[in-house]
């Protein structure tokens, strides 16, 4: 009895025993694996631990995106137009160097971001700090339309961030929705 094919023409094993073995063998494994596996944690459980840490950081950008908005509207446009980032930090002029910290301090948050944060989040933020970095490079022509646009990106970076923390379903009053 060497080989298979001896083993069932000798005749001391039906024919159809070799494919029931099979089946069988089969049905244990999967049952096996299925009553030894781990159940399946949702991914909001298992990724729990970067909550806090994300929203630290958004309220940071949030902060440093609020000073970056005021001050942007108190400089004088032609100012602006001429600073640098590095001269405008050790400027006399306390709102340009209130704006060139706060673009320094999205700039930090932003890399914060990228190591914490989901996609969404992420984009959301990258947009917003696009736009302040555009308009602190351009200076802000019409404040109605800087401060609209604005609270659009405000808005898009809190909900994602609401989203990714899994705050969708509590009731925000309007106050705070709208910044």
């Amino acid at each position: 009895m060497g080989t298979l094919t001896d083993f069932l023409s000798t005749g001391t094993v039906p024919w159809w025993a070799v494919p029931v073995a099979v089946f069988i063998g089969v049905l244990l494994g999967v049952a096996g694996v299925r009553w030894r596996r781990k159940p399946v944690v949702p991914v909001a459980e298992t990724a729990s631990w970067w909550r806090p840490e994300l929203r630290a950081v958004c309220v940071r950008f949030l902060g440093a995106a609020d000073r970056a908005h005021n001050a942007i509207v108190e400089v004088d446009p032609d100012v602006l137009a001429e600073a640098d980032l590095e001269d405008a930090v050790r400027s006399d002029d306390a709102a340009l160097r209130a704006l060139a910290e706060s673009i320094l301090e999205l700039d930090r948050t932003v890399n914060e971001l990228r190591l914490v944060a989901p996609g969404r989040v992420l984009d959301a933020a990258t947009a917003f700090f696009g736009f302040l970095t555009a308009a602190t490079i351009d200076g802000v022509p019409d404040q109605e339309q800087f401060r609209l646009r604005y609270r659009e990106h405000k808005r898009d970076l809190v909900s994602a961030t609401r989203d990714s923390l899994g705050l969708d379903g509590i009731r925000v009053p309007a106050a705070v929705r709208e910044g």
